[in-house]
């Protein structure tokens, strides 16, 4: 009797790990992107859209993928189907390789930041002209500024840096490489606390744009049959997540 329940229960267990090895790989950036993609090791949370998509996506299907990559890297492997889904703001170039959901996921207000001990003010884009501006490289901007990041590069008034925290610390060297920084403002926010710098850095108060961020799935993906079901599900559940008040938790769990 012991011998057969011995079989029975390793049977179970080999079912069990067949099925969890059955579940459908979904592979994603892993992006440096505070706080919204948190993936220092060192972070105790993982980051609100990270938190949304856990909540979101059906895990008895699904296995989340984490690779981290380049910004640039991602728009490659999100055109070739290497990258199966990505949060984007909306773009029509990023439609012919891309499915957009409906819902978005979250809001970013996108600005600007300078050191603390500087008199730059912004009230309109041109107030950019005297101004040498550290960019992240593979940001998505607006056509105005990618328009002025163009003429800039130009005259030599564009630092490409790839980290937002080293970024910070050329801001701030006692010879910085910029003047001002472009980027998400509660990237700043969050990176500042984090760096604990929040008293040598100052975000202006200039919206350059209010951007949504949307889940989207590559149209190339060979791991996502239905997309547009897929993509029809996760909206569906991210507004019942948003009418019963646990999406306005994950955003208090970052100060959002």
């Amino acid at each position: 009797m012991i011998y057969k329940k011995r079989i029975i229960l390793f049977l179970l267990l080999a079912c069990f790990k067949v099925s969890a090895s059955m579940k459908v790989p979904l592979i994603l950036n892993d992006i440096d992107w505070p706080p919204f993609f948190l993936n220092n090791e060192e972070e105790s949370l993982k980051g609100v859209a990270k938190d949304i998509l856990e909540k979101c996506l059906d895990n008895k299907v699904y296995q989340q993928k984490f690779i981290k990559l380049p910004v640039k890297r991602t728009h490659v492997y999100m055109q070739s189907g290497e990258i199966d889904i990505s949060i984007y703001s909306y773009n029509k170039f990023r439609k012919d390789f891309v499915i957009y959901s409906k819902e978005p996921m979250f809001t970013s207000d996108y600005g600007f930041v300078v050191s603390a001990e500087s008199s730059i003010e912004i009230n309109e884009l041109n107030d950019l002209s005297p101004y040498v501006i550290g960019h992240l490289s593979g940001l998505s901007h607006t056509p105005e500024i990618m328009q002025i990041i163009k003429d800039k590069c130009l005259k030599k008034q564009v630092f490409d840096g790839y980290n937002v925290d080293a970024m910070f610390k050329q801001l701030l060297a006692e010879k910085p490489r910029f003047d001002i920084m472009i980027n998400s403002k509660e990237t700043f926010y969050w990176r500042a606390n984090v760096l604990n710098i929040k008293s040598k850095v100052k975000v202006l108060d200039y919206n350059i744009k209010v951007k949504n961020y949307f889940l989207t799935v590559s149209k190339a993906s060979k791991n996502i049959e239905n997309k547009e079901r897929f993509l029809n599900n996760f909206d569906a559940c991210l507004v019942e997540i948003k009418e019963q008040g646990q999406y306005k938790e994950i955003l208090a769990k970052y100060g959002l």
